[in-house]
């Protein structure tokens, strides 16, 4: 019973069973779960300490001992050996119980889901495989077969099974005395090695590639190969062809091997050795030759090579069309498959300094970008990309511009509005006419009703004044796109806006010199009145709202100035120059009346009386407040109706009418008129030359209790120095005056 738990144990620590790690010493891998059985061995799926994905073959001594020589041949061959076509070692170890072989991750050849390109290419990479192995290392394989090839996930095929694997011309060789014990080998190896003394040659490994190609094709082969292969299995090993004859006959025109795919890979393993001029001619057509070929095979194989080509600057000038070629073969592509193979070349591409690379990187940005994450492109590929902005080349800095049209999208409304909206709109301003007519191209469509998240603060405080900016550039080209942009962001800007700021700056272009720019200055003025009018029906018929306290007290004044000399309570600019031109009007009149008569005006504070009685003025005491104005009524030849400013007094002298804004409160009680009055209120010319104010009714006057008197001059009286009149002292808008002469014209003088 122990024993059986004891190799329980050491099985299960094999396969990795115990702890998630092999245990096995100087073998950094662990041993997953089986895949396949090819003699003698086991395959297991494995992992290595950096996470990558390999495959275990494993040997149990103790199952087959007849067969440890052979394992340890396999493993022994296996580290000293290294070609593409065979199997890649990565790591083996040998203990008591058994031999571990780590590889690269294979899969057994399966020739029941096969492609017929594959087969052949194939076909040529064992072929050169045996090549290197008789020619270059001097050996024999011995045991080519079906079992001895495996598939990587790539479709290529390896060269494996070393267990029989020799020196050419050994006396002892291996293959002779492990030939009986192996399943199967008996029926398929050469004819000599039945023959005892006779030395092994490469003409062995011709012999087992056309067992190979029998095993491949059990019913028809295609034209040219049955030639080839009849020569293969010649039993005459001096007159045998060998692997090397294979692949230069199969090679030549109209041979086997002589397809487009395979002259695909053949140049691809080699394009470091061939001329500029040969890989231009290559990679100008590999793009639509791509597209017939295994998918599989395509992105798992020539897509990696073709990156590295192009990050390590094997394409010389040809990166457009070796990125068309990528674009091409990864448009398929799963994005979690993309984000491995394609996304860390594109941002490792990106960052790159070659111009010529960074403008095929750009004219190419859709398609590489379309299967990355946007975190990668916002954090890895962004940043490198904004630089093409301000690079000295302008057709860097064009292809940038255009290619913001697909990195708009991927970079997020954030970054759009913060940073990419604003370099576009800077390029608006570029030397080059190009770029500036290409810049305002691209925002018009990030900027277009249904746009990739252009906010309209961007669009109002950012866009607009760029393109207001650009409607008077020189270039004719770029007023016309500034007006195909204006008109299609119109109905995203404010009705508001667009009369006050856009119409007007677009109105000149309408009689543009250039016909393209008139006829786009014709179409954004349509769309703009279109959106106008529709904004304009739905505004209400009028914007004045319910009468406030300002209005009404407005409508009020405008009322009293109609009746009166209640108007002085008017103070805007336009009620002080009617009510001066209304004055100056009524005064000359007057003023030309009483000289005719010979009666001097007594000055303006002195009130005559009729009755002999001198009242005396009220300008002592404060007037009392009233909630309305009076309305007065001058009964006399010529009626005045005036409304003069609050501050503004009138006063008669022999040479005219002057306005006088030291008047305050009590500028009513100096013409005797006091705010409590009555609004009848008559006023008769007197004899005199004066006016004469006669109450009909009288009033009483409520005084407010506990007034202090206030003692203010009522009207500083005018001397009369000479004949001429008293010339106006000017204090602001409500100082002015008017004189009066019989040649005066007072709204003369005024104006």
């Amino acid at each position: 019973m122990s024993g059986l738990s004891s190799y329980l144990m050491s099985t299960l620590s094999r396969v990795g069973g115990l702890g998630g790690s092999s245990g096995i010493p100087d073998f950094p891998f662990v041993v997953g779960e089986k895949v396949a059985t090819v003699w003698p061995w086991t395959i297991h799926a494995g992992t290595s300490t950096d996470g990558k994905h390999v495959s275990i073959f494993v040997f149990d001594k103790p199952r087959g001992t007849q067969y440890v020589g052979a394992a340890q041949n396999a493993l022994r061959r296996m580290r000293t050996l290294r070609h593409p076509g065979v199997l890649r070692y990565m790591g083996g170890a040998e203990t008591s119980d058994a031999i571990y072989i780590a590889t690269e991750r294979i899969v057994p050849l399966d020739l029941n889901d096969r492609n017929e390109e594959l087969v052949r290419w194939g076909l040529f990479r064992i072929a050169e495989a045996l090549r290197f192995v008789n020619e270059d290392c001097k050996l024999v394989h011995a045991n080519v077969c079906k079992d001895a090839v495996f598939v990587t996930d790539a479709g290529e095929w390896r060269l494996g099974g070393l267990e029989l694997m020799d020196a050419v011309g050994a006396e002892r060789p291996v293959y002779r005395e492990m030939g009986s014990v192996i399943p199967g080998y008996a029926g398929r190896m050469a004819p000599e090695i039945k023959v005892q003394g006779m030395q092994g040659t490469a003409a062995l490994d011709g012999w087992g590639l056309a067992e190979l190609i029998s095993e491949c094709y059990t019913t028809e082969m295609p034209l040219g190969l049955g030639a080839l292969h009849a020569q293969l299995r010649n039993n005459n090993p001096k007159l045998r062809m060998t692997a090397p004859g294979f692949v230069e006959a199969a090679q030549r025109s109209g041979g086997v091997l002589d397809t487009a795919f395979v002259r695909a890979c053949r140049f691809l393993e080699s394009v470091t050795v061939k001329d500029s001029h040969e890989r231009a001619e290559f990679f100008a057509g590999l793009g639509a030759a791509a597209a017939e070929f295994p998918r599989v095979f395509a992105q798992r194989k020539m897509l990696p090579e073709l990156l590295t080509l192009v990050e390590f600057g094997g394409a010389d000038n040809g990166h457009s069309a070796v990125l068309a070629s990528v674009v091409q073969i990864a448009r398929d592509m799963d994005e979690t498959e993309y984000s491995t193979v394609v996304a860390p070349a594109v941002v490792r591409l990106f960052a790159s300094t070659d111009r010529a690379l960074r403008f095929a990187l750009l004219e190419h940005a859709t398609a590489l970008l379309h299967g990355m994450h946007d975190d990668v492109v916002v954090a890895s590929v962004y940043p490198a990309f904004a630089t093409g902005f301000g690079d000295a080349a302008p057709a860097i800095r064009e292809a940038t511009v255009k290619a913001a049209l697909s990195m708009a999208p991927r970079v997020g409304s954030k970054t759009l509005n913060s940073d990419l909206i604003k370099h576009l709109v800077r390029a608006v301003a570029d030397a080059e006419p190009g770029i500036r007519t290409n810049s305002l191209i691209c925002i018009g469509k990030l900027c277009a009703k249904n746009g990739p998240g252009v906010t309209d603060t961007s669009l109002r405080y950012i866009v607009c004044p760029a393109l207001l900016h650009a409607l008077r550039d020189v270039f004719p080209p770029v007023r016309a796109a500034a007006l195909a942009v204006s008109g299609a962001c119109a109905m995203r800007w404010d009705a508001v806006d667009v009369a006050r700021r856009v119409v007007p700056a677009i109105s000149p272009l309408l009689v543009d010199g250039e016909r393209p720019v008139r006829v786009a200055a014709v179409k954004a003025i349509n769309v703009m009145v279109a959106h106008i009018e529709g904004h304009a029906r739905e505004m209400p018929e009028t914007v004045a709202k319910k009468m406030d306290k300002v209005g009404a007290q407005a409508e009020a004044v405008a009322d009293l100035a109609a009746n009166g000399w209640g108007g002085w309570a008017v103070s805007s600019l336009s009620s002080t120059i009617s009510g001066a031109i209304s004055l100056a009007s009524s005064v000359s009149q007057s003023g030309a009346r009483s000289e005719s008569a010979g009666v001097r005006s007594e000055p303006a504070g002195v009130r005559s009386e009729p009755s002999g009685i001198r009242t005396e003025p009220s300008g002592l005491s404060e007037p009392p407040q009233v909630s309305q104005r009076p309305s007065t009524t001058i009964n006399s030849p010529t009626a005045v109706s005036t409304s003069i400013s609050s501050n503004a007094a009138v006063s008669q002298s022999a040479g005219g009418w002057e306005f006088n804004d030291d008047w305050g409160e009590d500028a009513a009680d100096a013409w005797g008129i006091d705010d409590n009055d009555d609004d009848s209120w008559n006023a008769q010319p007197n004899t005199a030359g004066g006016m004469t104010v006669v109450a009909n009714t009288p009033v009483k006057l409520a005084k407010p209790a506990a007034i202090t008197p206030v003692i203010k001059p009522v009207v500083k009286p005018v001397t009369k120095k000479d004949t001429n009149p008293v010339q106006p002292r000017r204090k602001g808008l409500g100082a002015m005056k008017l004189g009066g002469g019989a040649k005066s014209n007072p709204v003369d003088q005024f104006l």
